[in-house]
């Protein structure tokens, strides 16, 4: 405490760098050092004594020495087993390379994915949401619209002092209130009217909305302001879009509203009316497009409708920006790779190639990947070019002139899309480099085995589902909101199918078709065909279908695995089939008649073969004298024994 929170910290950070420098480099560099000197020193040669054997004990060794009897032949080379055994060398480490650059081609994407995420950008999104659309969804006449421009919106956009009561600079009051997020530029408001033709409009002493005169072809509105200095950047084109700027002032942006409620800026002529505000936050460097667009409906009332986009105008400027590039232009390179090798696949094997299924998966993915990386580019362009512009409307006092930001909102939410796309398929493509595996194997061969009662099962779901989806668009559409339009019916069937589902509403709606309608979608959607479904895949699961996956190269990668880590198992028996077992089983009769060979040498070295037909022995004393004379033959007959190997059939090896 006596020394302070910086002297503190500046000894606490020497301490550990001292403690963990000592134990991690100099001790480990000492050991080291120690280890090779004393491995040099007892190295040297008139340290090294042989090993000093007694004669007597050598001669004694030799002399218990036995050298065998007989060597056997070397057994045949199994040339088909050195052969396979090699190729599967080749293809387990082709598979192993392949699924490295795909993960690494993943792992990469998943970073590209996620650099430009931050973890608070919805809470960013839903803080500008909160303050600048309050009471936005309540709008339905163009004198409540005014109203809320005049109270909610022009207070949130020029606040005057902070909540203690503290007045606000210049520059800080082009924030909005109680944000971290500043204008870019002044609102940006655009109307669309209906096209003139032979209408006729009462003008208000000469101001408000009148036909400009030109040539047939381009006949538009024209409207007047009561004073020059209210209606900055307005213009209009022969569509009859007009869009006009918000002054910069809070006073003369008000003067300018009440200049358009006065001279009716929104009459009936008026199809749809957007409001467009641009901030950007420093603190997470991400920029917002406020888009609220309000149509005037054909039942009279206004519809409100409002959208907050996101996004991130980057360049590379920083040292996690230059990372940021290394690792793309890594990702290039690999896809580069990557391509390269399965265009030589296709020379190889030619159009069978795209016969596998996963063979089309990936190639899907690589032009995904393409797809991505010119969308990239191109958002890095419009990016570029975007912040030119913004920089040029920054002057002394903030910025002058609105910046449209739609079409970098734009490339960047396309950009996402695509990037969306690409991670999942290619995180579905690591599932080809394992897929002789047995069990992932029949996993993916779920759809080829269930496809038959699939198809039945989709064809009857979609007839029943499309019943229920028009019988409940006319019977509900005019009585509940999430029945409106066929969209909506369809979404709230399909929330219903999955168990979410609002029986109070269709109550309401009508108490007798209403119960009705939603028990009988219960019964027959969410019970009767959702059980089918799950029965289909069940059984499709127990089925025992022969999958077709290289089981030879699963074993073979998990022995060397096994093996590089020191672990050795008994080979299995029971896996070897067809030839291979038929020649060890050859080998191991030959080994037998080797064997019986060698036994019958033996005898005959024992007992001649022309003293083998008559041999006595004498026998113990018995009771009697005759049986002291008694004789019996040991080796009466010669044995012979031969071993015919004969190749199996094919039906035998089947069997």
């Amino acid at each position: 405490m006596d020394w302070g929170k910086e002297r503190s910290d500046a000894w606490m950070k020497a301490f550990i760098l001292s403690f963990m420098g000592s134990i991690s480099v100099v001790e480990t560099l000492q050991i080291f050092v120690l280890g090779v000197v004393l491995a040099a020193i007892f190295s040297l040669p008139f340290l090294a004594r042989p090993p000093a054997i007694p004669k007597d004990d050598l001669q004694l060794n030799l002399w218990n020495t036995t050298a065998p009897k007989k060597l056997l032949r070397p057994a045949t080379v199994n040339l088909k087993s050195a052969k396979k055994k090699k190729e599967l060398n080749k293809k387990s480490a082709s598979t192993l390379m392949e699924f490295v650059l795909l993960l690494a081609s993943v792992a990469l994407l998943f970073y590209a994915a996620q650099m430009d995420k931050d973890t608070l950008a919805f809470h960013e999104r839903q803080t500008l949401s909160i303050k600048i659309l309050n009471d936005f969804d309540a709008i339905r006449t163009p004198d409540q619209l005014y109203s809320w421009l005049e109270e909610v919106l022009l207070p949130t956009l020029h606040p005057s002092s902070w909540y203690n009561g503290r007045k606000m600079r210049y520059l800080d009051r082009q924030f909005a209130h109680n944000t971290a997020a500043f204008r870019i530029g002044p609102v940006h408001l655009t109307q669309m009217r209906q096209h003139p033709g032979t209408m006729a409009k009462e003008k208000h002493a000469g101001r408000g909305w009148d036909v400009q005169p030109g040539n047939t072809s381009c006949i538009s509105w024209r409207f007047l302001f009561p004073a020059p200095s209210n209606h900055p950047n307005y213009s209009s084109d022969c569509n009859n879009i007009h869009s006009l700027d918000f002054p910069l002032g809070y006073g003369t942006a008000m003067s300018f509203i009440n200049a358009l409620k006065d001279y009716e800026y929104l009459d009936e002529y008026t199809e749809s009316f957007t409001i467009d505000i641009n901030f950007y936050n420093p603190n997470l460097k991400l920029f917002s497009v406020v888009h609220m667009v309000i149509d005037q409906s054909e039942i009279g009332s206004l519809m409100p409708e409002a959208k907050t986009t996101l996004f991130r105008l980057f360049q590379y400027e920083s040292a996690n920006d230059y990372t940021s590039l290394f690792l793309h232009i890594v990702f290039t390179l690999l896809f580069l790779v990557i391509h390269f090798k399965e265009v030589k696949s296709v020379v190889d094997t030619g159009w069978v190639y795209f016969t596998s299924p996963w063979n089309a998966v990936g190639w899907f993915s690589l032009i995904c990947t393409a797809t991505t990386i010119s969308v990239f580019i191109k958002r890095y362009a419009v990016a570029a070019d975007t912040l030119a512009l913004v920089a040029r409307s920054n002057g002394d006092l903030g910025f002058q002139d609105f910046v449209d930001l739609t079409t970098a909102a734009w490339w960047d939410a396309c950009f996402k899309h695509v990037l969306g796309i690409t991670v999942f398929i290619n995180t579905i493509s690591l599932l080809r480099i394992v897929r002789f595996s047995q069990t992932i194997g029949k996993l993916l061969a779920l759809p080829g085995i269930m496809k038959e009662e699939i198809l039945s099962f989709l064809v009857v779901a979609v007839v029943a589902f499309t019943a229920f989806i028009s019988s409940g668009y006319l019977v509900f559409g005019s009585h509940i909101e999430s029945y409106s339009d066929l969209y909506q019916t369809t979404y709230a069937l399909f929330e219903m199918m999955l168990g979410r589902f609002f029986a109070n509403e269709m109550l309401d709606s009508n108490p007798i078709t209403g119960p009705i309608f939603f028990s009988t979608f219960m019964i027959c959607i969410f019970i009767l065909l959702m059980n089918f479904l799950m029965t289909i895949i069940c059984d499709a699961i127990s089925a025992d279908v022969d999958v077709t996956h290289d089981r030879e190269l699963a074993d073979h990668v998990w022995r060397s695995f096994n093996a590089m880590l020191g672990f050795h198992s008994p080979p299995n028996n029971q896996d070897k089939a067809g030839e291979p077992k038929l020649e060890e089983l050859q080998a191991n009769l030959r080994l037998l008649q080797e064997g019986l060979d060698e036994s019958l040498d033996i005898c005959n070295s024992i007992l001649p073969q022309d003293n083998r037909s008559r041999v006595n022995v004498r026998t113990r004393k018995c009771q009697t004298r005759a049986s002291q004379k008694q004789s019996c033959p040991v080796i009466d007959t010669e044995c012979k024994v031969t071993i015919h190997i004969e190749p199996a059939s094919d039906t035998d090896s089947e069997v």
